[in-house]
C-alpha cells in the first residue's frame, strides 16, 4: 500500500516533495474542514471559517455599540442634571451668555423721527432712589 502511495505522489506531485500533502513547500498553510458525525447521522457541511469569524466580529461590534450607547445615555443624563436651572429650559443653553454680566441695550431716540415709535416722553423723575428697584 505504501508503494502505491509513493508512486502516486511521484506521478502527481513530483519526486521533490516527500511530505505527502501535495504542497510544493512547507511554508504554504494547510486548510482543512472537519465534519464530525455520529453513527447514523448525515454529514452536514460546516460553515466556512471566515463566516464564523465574521459572526463573532459582528457580535463583538454589537456588544461594543450597546456599551457605547449606554455610556452616551449616562452622559446625557449627567448633562441634563448639570444644566438644570441654567438658561431657558428646553433650549439647551440657547441665548445664554458665557459671562454672568447683564446685557445692556441703548436706543437712539430722535424727537424729529418719532412718528410711529411707541415711546412717549413722560414727566421728569426727580427722585432716582427708587428707579430700578422691584421691591
Amino acid at each position: 500500500f505504501s508503494d502505491v502511495r509513493k508512486e502516486l505522489n511521484e506521478k502527481l506531485f513530483g519526486n521533490s516533495n516527500n511530505n505527502n500533502n501535495g504542497l510544493k513547500n512547507n511554508t504554504e498553510p494547510i486548510y482543512a474542514q472537519v465534519n464530525k458525525k455520529k453513527t447514523g447521522q448525515a454529514t452536514s457541511p460546516e460553515e466556512p471559517i471566515y463566516a464564523q469569524v465574521a459572526k463573532k466580529v459582528s457580535a463583538k461590534i454589537d456588544q461594543l455599540n450597546e456599551a457605547t450607547s449606554a455610556i452616551n445615555r449616562k452622559i446625557d443624563r449627567i448633562n441634563k442634571i448639570a444644566s438644570a436651572g441654567k438658561g431657558v429650559g428646553g433650549f439647551s443653553g440657547a441665548g445664554r451668555s458665557t459671562s454672568p454680566e447683564p446685557i445692556y441695550a441703548t436706543i437712539d431716540f430722535d424727537e424729529a423721527n418719532q412718528a410711529g415709535f411707541p415711546l412717549r416722553r413722560s414727566a421728569a423723575v426727580n427722585d432716582l432712589s427708587k428707579v430700578g428697584l422691584s421691591r
